[in-house]
């Protein structure tokens, strides 16, 4: 059929092209003959190319389906979807609503099939090439790039600010190693998470910051194990504790760190674990925290000190926890600062015991209280 309109067409040209030529270009009249050639194409076959679009769409659809089936046996805490592919994705999401297209193809006019049929092919030709762009030979998924660190929860922070900028500037500094002091529940913990959390959202040149709760007594082989994991290595469990160290001070070495240790209670050596001294060169930090100044001497710590919480932030944050309806209580408000008082400023006492008397409005109770506190 497509042969005899050509012939048609080029009688077309024998006839009208040479007096019409005195007028237009033969390059005008050729392009107009091809719309037109292209036109009676799309109307003669019309139905054929609506059946090739909607083959088409179907293999889209179950290229597009595989795929997605595809990546989700994939394990998505190490392995992320490649950007190319994400964008195929989406970009075949959108080209499978030619169907739509369908509505139209049912209410055609036989006149209007010639233009509809452009636009049909137009859409085949389309599908097509998107199909083609998605077989992605060297696969979907690429490695997760390794996280810095992961967020901890952290607990309001109260009038601690100067000691965590103190912090701060050491890090920002040449000391490598930071000691961080004070009583149990004084709120050292608390300090070092925020700093820990503020470490990963800043543009810092750290590759990791480590946290690591140390265990009392100190077991080096857990200790050991516990920093291996946080820079997602691991360590043999049949290796001595030599072996150990060995590995993990080659694993260390290979990144810039913040390590953060927290609670320490006993003295150790950096190398008895496997951790490489940090210097000025390579920019590592390590911050521990400590009841024991002693502690923080023996690992030649730059020491911050943690004071106790001044009375009126102690009583602020005594209110805040147990809620300020208690100073509504007869007599309540003598009671109140004497068991604050009793809490020594110490954040986490403080907290456990306004915990512990919220929606408490028998004043019996709250004398009691006082009494089962230390004096």
């Amino acid at each position: 059929m497509k042969s005899i309109i050509g012939q048609v067409l080029q009688s077309v040209r024998e006839r009208v092209l040479d007096p019409v030529s005195k007028r237009i270009s033969e390059k005008a009249c050729e392009k107009v003959l091809g719309v037109v050639e292209e036109h009676v194409d799309c109307h003669i076959n019309f139905q054929n190319y609506v059946d090739d679009l909607k083959k088409g769409v179907g293999d889209l659809k179950r290229k597009r389906r595989d795929k997605e089936a595809e990546l989700r046996i994939v394990d998505h805490s190490e392995k992320m979807v490649k950007e190319e592919v994400q964008g195929w994705l989406e970009g075949a999401g959108k080209v499978i609503d030619v169907l739509d297209i369908e509505g139209e193809v049912e209410n055609v006019s036989y006149l209007s099939q010639g233009s509809l049929g452009r636009r049909v092919r137009q859409k085949t030709h389309e599908v097509k090439e998107i199909h083609n762009r998605g077989n992605f030979t060297e696969g979907l998924v690429i490695e997760r790039p390794p996280s810095i660190g992961i967020p901890l929860p952290t607990e309001n922070m109260v009038g601690k600010l100067d000691v965590k900028e103190k912090i701060r500037g050491y890090l920002r500094g040449s000391e490598g190693m930071i000691g961080v002091c004070g009583i149990g529940g004084i709120g050292k913990t608390t300090i070092m998470k925020h700093v820990h959390n503020e470490l990963l959202n800043e543009a810092n040149g750290f590759a990791k910051v480590i946290w690591v709760t140390v265990s009392h007594p100190l077991n080096i082989v857990r200790l050991q194990g516990d920093i291996a994991r946080k820079m997602n290595k691991g360590l043999r469990e049949d290796a001595d504790e030599l072996e150990r160290a060995s590995r993990l001070m080659e694993i260390m070495k290979t990144v810039k760190y913040a390590l953060i240790l927290d609670d320490v209670r006993d003295k150790f050596t950096l190398t008895r674990v496997g951790i490489p001294k940090p210097t000025m060169e390579n920019g590592c930090k390590i911050v521990i925290t400590s009841r024991s100044v002693d502690v923080c001497n023996y690992l030649s710590c730059q020491i911050v000190n943690v004071p106790p919480l001044s009375k009126e932030e102690s009583f602020n944050l005594f209110l805040d926890e147990v809620g300020s309806d208690v100073l509504q209580m007869p007599n309540s408000d003598e009671i109140v600062k004497l068991i604050v008082h009793k809490c020594a400023g110490l954040p986490s006492v403080i907290v456990g015991i306004a915990s512990r008397m919220r929606g408490v409005t028998d004043i019996c109770e709250w004398r009691n209280a006082l009494l089962e506190l230390p004096q």
